[in-house]
């Protein structure tokens, strides 16, 4: 391999198109500093053929240089020359950029993709960068990313890793991954993704419950009585359960705990693959003469049917609320960690509005803050209830002692009153907290909440913001 450092005319200097970094950013101070003391490093360059007569050669390392160079009026810039084949080229420039702290992950995540098209293995790539595996491994899901999810968002290049991770987790889904991206950088990206998440959820589920039934040669309804919609009865049947992804457990044990309640005779099954629902029918035991009106039946068909809107709003929003809670609390300042935890002792206290009242626990209540407290800390010890060895609540002294060691901590003790008192406000949430038709309604106690979590950091949703409306 031939070296020569020379000095090269600009012109016959051009970037190389392969360079993981889009963008060289501003160089107008480093172009004064060339004015005033040159270059002191030389660019690495490779030959890449001729034009007009001229050699060319295609920068390696040094694309910043090059640019505050011309900025500068430099007709000429030293060089170091080598004859480079393309993996190497592009191995020097990641290597060179990912000491950056200033290249994004997208651009990182392509260079490393531009190594792989070359035949570099993982493990070299990341043997060559001082990467671990494991990131080479998560950049190249992101690089794999199509153009046209790409183009779905203005910003693309400059989202943010964690939002790049989000997209690539959907990889062979071009429409969810769109939808995500065009969500970017948004108060509703988050719930785009949980929403995304949970239609994947019910899809497999669905999958898997459709495989399972027909391997079991479980009836199905016949497609002439498809009903309007999984709320419905449908001719000569009775709606009897719905199983469903919502539910714990997969399709075949959820089935099996209903037949195990009782005889179930002339049973079928309509799957409604968008709802990640299975709907169980048993014939009609009434004529059709002998059916309540059927406008009463519509109307609690559409209550039931407003009633699950509204549990998803409280799960949706219940599942962002515990990821915010639990990514963000344990690292804010304490500034913001004393505003918090007074804005929500006084709530806790007092209440809202014109009346002092604040909220009392039960066993229940307690049961209801141990599971919030789990799902966004540390789980506790005891974290189901277990009638059949007698644990009816979480409110046990296991639970109970593990949260004053915690507490007992100095250094813990401020994070952890924050996290209890959070956790007693979640589990005083339900869907009848955000239901207005219902008697235990407090969208009043609700908006409090939510603009102690926003003063925080915490983006709200559309979908949640509509939810407050009072």
């Amino acid at each position: 391999m031939s070296i020569s450092i020379v000095d090269i005319p600009v012109s016959q200097l051009e970037p190389n198109p392969h360079n993981p970094r889009r963008d060289v950013g501003d160089v107008r101070e480093l172009a004064d500093s060339i004015k005033a003391q040159g270059i002191k490093q030389e660019l690495l360059v490779t030959p890449s053929g001729d034009r007009g007569g001229r050699p060319m050669y295609r920068v390696v390392i040094g694309h910043r240089r090059l640019a505050a160079a011309r900025l500068a009026g430099l007709d000429m810039v030293p060089c170091r020359v080598e004859e480079l084949s393309a993996r190497v080229e592009r191995e020097l420039m990641l290597v060179e950029n990912t000491q950056r702290v200033d290249l994004t992950p997208l651009e990182e995540a392509d260079g490393y993709q531009g190594l792989l098209d070359l035949g570099v293995k993982v493990k070299e790539m990341a043997e060559r960068t001082g990467r671990s595996m494991r990131l080479v491994r998560g950049r190249l899901r992101i690089a794999s990313i199509p153009r046209s999810v790409r183009e779905a968002s203005p910003a693309f290049a400059q989202l943010s890793l964690s939002e790049l991770e989000d997209i690539a987790e959907f990889d062979g889904d071009e429409k969810a991954q769109a939808m995500l991206a065009a969500k970017a950088g948004s108060n509703d990206f988050e719930w785009q993704r949980n929403r995304l998440r949970r239609e994947r959820d019910r899809r497999e589920w669905v999958q898997a419950a459709r495989l399972w039934a027909e391997s079991n040669n479980l009836p199905m309804l016949p497609d002439n009585l498809k009903p309007e919609d999984m709320w419905a009865n449908p001719t000569g049947y009775e709606r009897q359960r719905r199983l469903a992804q919502d539910y714990p457990g997969p399709f075949s044990k959820q089935w099996k705990d209903w037949q195990a309640e009782g005889k179930h005779p002339g049973a079928v099954i309509r799957i409604f693959d968008d709802e990640g629902s299975v709907v169980a029918y048993t014939p009609a035991k009434k004529t059709a003469e002998e059916r309540e009106d059927g406008k009463a039946e519509a109307k609690r068909r559409m209550e039931r049917e407003r009633r699950h809107k509204v549990r998803e709003l409280a799960q949706a929003s219940a599942e962002l609320r515990c990821e915010w809670i639990r990514t963000t609390v344990p690292v804010l300042k304490a500034d913001a960690l004393r505003d918090m935890t007074e804005r929500l002792t006084l709530l806790e206290l007092m209440g809202v509005g014109d009346s002092m009242r604040g909220t009392s626990l039960d066993s229940n209540g307690w049961t209801r803050v141990v599971k919030a407290y789990s799902s966004f800390a540390k789980p506790l010890p005891v974290v189901d209830k277990d009638p059949e060895h007698g644990v009816y609540t979480l409110n046990v002294a296991e639970n109970a002692l593990e949260l004053r060691r915690r507490q007992s901590i100095p250094s813990r003790r401020g994070v952890e009153l924050l996290l209890l008192l959070l956790a007693r406000r979640e589990g005083a949430i339900d869907a009848d907290t955000w239901d207005r038709e219902a008697y235990q309604c407090d969208l009043k106690g609700l908006n409090a909440y939510y603009e102690v979590l926003e003063s925080a950091g915490y983006a709200v949703s559309d979908a949640e913001r509509k939810g407050l409306e009072q």
